[in-house]
This record gives C-alpha cells, structure tokens and sequence, in this order.
C-alpha cells in the first residue's frame, strides 16, 4: 500500500484488513505502466483493483483552483486603450481571466453489459467518498471526481451533458465507444490514459470483440501516447491469446494468483424416469373445456421444482438462455404460487405452507411427489406450462409476486429496480438471461438455479460464481 497516497491508503485499511493476492498483483503490474490482465475469482477485489490506482492518480493529479488574484477581473486603462479593437462578442470578455481548459475524460471503463456498467457507477461512489473525506479530514487537497456513464439507455440530455462536461471517469459499452470516436464527442477522450475491459472473455474470440479491439486502436491513435489497458475476467482460457487481444502486439503482464472455490453444484431431475414422462401428464390435465390435451412435458414438474427451491430460500436468481423462457418462466412462477398461495387460503393447506415454508421431504409445496407423480387426496396444479404459453396466448402473471424477469428489453430503471427489489430482500426470485451474468453484484444470494443446459463452460461459471 506504500505506492499510494496518504488519502487512499488510510481509506482502504480502514475499510478492508489487507488486500487480496489478485489486488497486490495487479497494483504492482499497474503502479509500473504495464498493460495487465487480472484473472481471479469473482469476490476477489478484481474491479477495485483496476479503478482504485486511477483514482489515485486523480486524486493527486487533479488541479486545485488558483487563488483569485486582484486586478486580474478588469484590464487596466492603458492597457485597454492600446489594445487593438476585437469585434463585440469578444470585447466583453477582454482583460477578464481566462477560463480554465475544460477537463476531459481520464479513465475509460469498457463493460460488455449496460447493467454491469450501472452497478460498477454505484459501487465506485464508496471509494470515492471515502478517499475525498480521508483527505479532508487530513487537511489536504480533495478534488472532485466526477464519474459519467454512457450507453444506449442514456438520454439525449444527459449525452449533451457528457459533452459539455466530460467527466474524469466515463462507464461505457463497446457500441456506444465506438458512436463516441465517430462523433464530436471524441475530442472528450483525447486525454485517455487508462482504459479498463471488464469481463473481456465475454468479448474476445467475437465480432463484437474485434469491434472493440478496432475501436481502442482508434482511440489510441487520438491520444499523444497509448492508454494503459486493463484486463479483467474470472474465467478466461487460453490467457495468452486473451492478453494478445487485449492489447495487440505490447507486452501484457497475466495477473492470476493461485486460487481455490468451493462448488455446492447439483444436477436435478425433477421426474425419477423421463421415460416414464406420459404417465405424469395427467397430473397436469388442464380438463376438455381448455381445448388442450395432456402432454408428455417435463416442464410443469420443472416450474413446479423451481417455486419449491424459491419458497425455500431467501434470495433466487434463475437464469435462462432466452427472452421469451424467462418471460414466461417468471409468469408461470407467479401464477403457481399465487395458486398455492390461494388454496392456503381456502384451508388446504397448514399455515407454514401458506407461509412460504420448505416442504416436507419427498413432497412438493404443491402435493406432487418429489418423483413428479400426483398423490392422490393433494391438490395439483392445472395451468398450463411455460412451453404451452404461446399457444393458449396466456402471458399474463398473478399476484402475489414471486419473481420477476431481467434483461435487456426490460427498461433500465425497472432493471435498477428489480436489482435493488432483490439486494433488499423485497424480492424472493429474479428471472435473468446473462444480463445478470457478468460480474454484478447481487449482494448474498443464497441459491442459483439454471434452466438447462448454459451456453457454455464460461458461462456456467459466471452464474454460479
């Protein structure tokens, strides 16, 4: 912590005992100029690593306001009067002090996803209140850093604004990097000297990734000498082919402390034969008057499982592969449990079940057995599931609200809200695709269910990490 200033380095011992393997490696990589790809454990202080040298360096390099000076509002007479004439919009600013020269965006943080962006913009603010207030409380200079996120979700005002007063930290996505470079917007990042690629394997090997990389070579090309890149993943392999793309033919130094996790994973069926699937179906037969035929589906047993799994814990975050599962995941979540919650009501079941207790071992909250059969004398559910949805056009939720869906489509202030919903505990269950995948902080979440098969190995890690 020596390479530090004072401000900062009191901040953090007094906020964490000491730090991690992966924060030290990467300060001593980054603290000496070198481009650096930090590869540890989500939870391993990665991000803060990346930012907390930068802020530092705003800190001690930010300009203090100068004194004002007297005689410096209004020239002297003489001096007035043997200037030569300038035309009248600059008359009226003649002899006053020059303004000073506009700051411009320091540090660039690049994050493949725009919720990943917004909660990286609110974690900073600890940091950067706390090392302003160190410092005053020090009797030193506390220069204010101001922090700017661009994406597709910001409005025009607020991209006007960016304009005008770029700030010293700007939180963007690679597209929108790139309209940044092909507008006058550029001339904000001309000062650039550290960029940060959050969650670079979800980038590189893609399109989107070599999209970037062009984008970065363009920025640098703007800048009087090449910004210093950061890299930062939990789960990327091969490291030297990321690190090549990172950062082209420079030199990269690989920050990888060794680590150990360990994995509470289990596979779950929720049905003991899935060849036996047509003998479940008439446990949810909808009747003749639905028009539906009892079908040989895994999914109401599946929807069935996962609200069981839900009203056992606290906080659940569901991830599917598409939209339109978690839409009507979340929906049929809803109206199972609006259904349980229903016949509780009516006295069919004992007061811990109405109050979102686990079930009793081997049985279902809804009075299936844990093989997926109907037990006779319990009450079942009859709606139709999540996969038969479309076709009946039934797309509507219930209350009481169980889960909700996250992901891109979702507007960001109801993505905001559903986050904070569940951080708070307002919330038992989120429904998400990956735009609650890479690396946002969730705060204590004590189960994660994923629907199928995950896209790939990184993946599955992201979720469960």
């Amino acid at each position: 912590m020596g390479r530090f200033s004072r401000p900062t380095r009191d901040w953090f011992l007094g906020a964490f005992s000491e730090p991690t393997p992966a924060q030290d490696g990467a300060w001593d990589a980054i603290s000496h100029g070198s481009h650096a790809l930090v590869v540890a454990p989500t939870g391993s202080g990665k991000t803060l690593a990346a930012f907390l040298w930068a802020l530092d360096r705003l800190l001690v390099a930010a300009p203090t306001a100068d004194p004002e000076l007297p005689g410096l509002d209004a020239a002297p007479a003489d001096l007035a009067v043997n200037q030569p004439a300038k035309s009248s919009a600059k008359g009226a600013t003649k002899g006053r002090r020059p303004r000073p020269p506009k700051r411009k965006t320091r540090v660039l943080y690049i994050s493949p996803l725009k919720a990943l962006g917004v909660d990286v913009e609110r974690n900073l603010r600890a940091p950067l209140i706390g090392i302003t207030q160190t410092a005053k409380r020090l009797g030193l200079p506390a220069p204010l850093i101001t922090v700017g996120v661009r994406s597709g979700d910001t409005t025009t005002a607020d991209r006007r604004s960016l304009l005008s007063n770029p700030p010293d930290i700007l939180i963007t996505t690679p597209e929108s990097l790139f309209l940044m470079l092909t507008s006058r917007a550029r001339e904000t990042l001309t000062e650039v000297d550290t960029i940060i690629v959050d969650e670079v394997h979800a980038v590189a090997g893609t399109k989107r990734g070599a999209h970037l990389a062009v984008s970065l070579e363009r920025l640098d090309a703007l800048l009087p000498k090449p910004a210093q890149r950061i890299g930062l993943s939990a789960t990327v392999e091969p490291r030297e082919l990321v690190a090549q793309f990172l950062a082209g033919s420079a030199p990269v130094e690989i920050v990888a402390p060794p680590s150990r996790k360990n994995w509470d994973l289990t596979v779950s069926v929720p049905v003991e034969d899935m060849s036996d699937l047509p003998a479940a179906a008439g446990a949810f037969d909808s009747g003749p008057a639905s028009g539906l035929q009892p079908q040989a589906s895994i999914w109401p047993h599946v929807e069935e499982k996962i609200v069981d799994l839900v009203l056992a814990n606290q906080s659940t975050i569901v991830f599917a592969n598409s939209r339109r599962l978690a839409e009507r995941l979340t929906a049929r979540l809803n109206e199972i449990y609006a259904e349980r919650q229903l016949i509780a009501v009516g006295g069919g079941w004992d007061d811990a079940s109405a109050a979102g207790d686990p079930p009793s071992p081997g049985v279902t909250s809804s009075g299936v057995a844990a093989s997926g059969l109907a037990r006779p004398g319990l009450a079942t559910s009859t709606a139709t599931p999540a996969h038969m949805m479309a076709q009946a056009g039934s797309t509507t939720g219930a209350d009481p609200l169980l889960a909700r869906a996250h992901h891109g489509s979702v507007s960001k202030d109801q993505r905001a809200l559903i986050e904070d919903d569940l951080k708070s505990g307002r919330l038992r269950c989120v429904v998400a695709t990956s735009s609650l995948e890479l690396g946002i902080d969730m705060g204590a979440v004590d189960l994660v269910v994923q629907v199928e098969s995950p896209p790939s190995v990184a993946s599955g890690l992201q979720r469960v990490g």
